[in-house]
């Protein structure tokens, strides 16, 4: 049998659930006892099944509560919309799915500060303990670490709210504009090329002939004149669109602007293409 005491009658609940969740009923017997020690888990189940829900627990459940009071107190971020856009980054950092910082978080670990803290703990065979004073004496590496992860959540989001503004910024632009052609092609592989309705690249210094520099100066925004900003200042009605990787930053940008004028297609669709027009000639 194995007791783990905790303050606060809702953690005790939600960790019960989360037993519930993840152990078989015929493994385990969880039931909360009300007492003047607070409110107790009695969990019949080995240190490994304990230890694998205290770790769900934390990760999943206490990490947000940890996380809402630091970006309300550290960070003054009270708005609730904003605070649940920055865990769901936090939660995309500690599972790492965010590629461009996989080598930023790679060294700051999260998931393996918390399993040594865990793993030392269980070793020392507690077989009745307090959580909150487990979290306040053998936490503290991991409160360290999770204040890391917070402030490089909050600089993605600031990111991607500026980023949200440079696209709203451009679509407005955007719209305003005349198209000058038709359609257009346009390849992305390990450079962007452009191609015109009869799949002849046009040349650079033409792109940038047709680059509106005076009227996208004004752009508080860097717009880069051999990829964006041709396609801004052409405004194809529609803009087939080639690649093998379609979450290329790039690629997302132009799906991002132009939207319903994007016709998005395999990079072997372009060869085809060419081939066949070759035929045709």
């Amino acid at each position: 049998m194995i007791e783990i005491q905790f303050q606060s009658e809702k953690d005790a609940k939600k960790f019960l659930r989360l037993m519930n969740k993840q152990v078989k009923p015929a493994e385990s017997i969880e039931r909360i006892s009300d007492d003047n020690s607070g409110n107790v888990v009695k969990i019949d189940g080995s240190s490994q099944v304990v230890q694998k829900c205290l770790t769900a627990f934390i990760l999943h459940i206490k990490t947000d509560d940890w996380a809402k009071e630091i970006l309300q107190n550290r960070y003054f971020y009270m708005d609730e919309l904003e605070q649940r856009s920055i865990l769901e980054l936090l939660h995309s950092l500690i599972e790492e799915e965010r590629e461009g910082l996989a080598n930023i978080t790679k060294d700051i670990n999260i998931k393996a500060c918390l399993a040594e803290s865990m793993n030392n703990f269980m070793v020392e065979t507690h077989h009745a303990f307090s959580f909150d004073s487990f979290v306040t004496f053998r936490l503290k590496a991991f409160f360290e670490k999770l204040l890391k992860y917070i402030e490089l959540s909050i600089d993605e989001y600031k990111m991607e709210q500026e980023y949200q503004v440079f696209i709203h910024s451009l679509r407005n632009s955007l719209s305003k504009k005349t198209a000058k052609v038709n359609h257009i092609h346009v390849l992305v592989d390990l450079e962007i090329q452009f191609f015109d309705t009869e799949y002849q690249e046009i040349p650079q210094q033409e792109l940038m002939m047709l680059y509106e520099q005076r009227s996208l100066a004004s752009s508080p925004y860097y717009i880069d004149p051999y990829s964006l900003g041709p396609l801004l200042a052409i405004a194809p009605k529609t803009i087939y669109l080639y690649t093998e990787d379609r979450e290329l930053p790039i690629v997302r940008t132009i799906l991002n602007i132009f939207e319903e004028r994007v016709q998005l297609l395999e990079k072997g669709h372009f060869f085809l293409r060419i081939n066949t027009q070759t035929e045709i000639k």
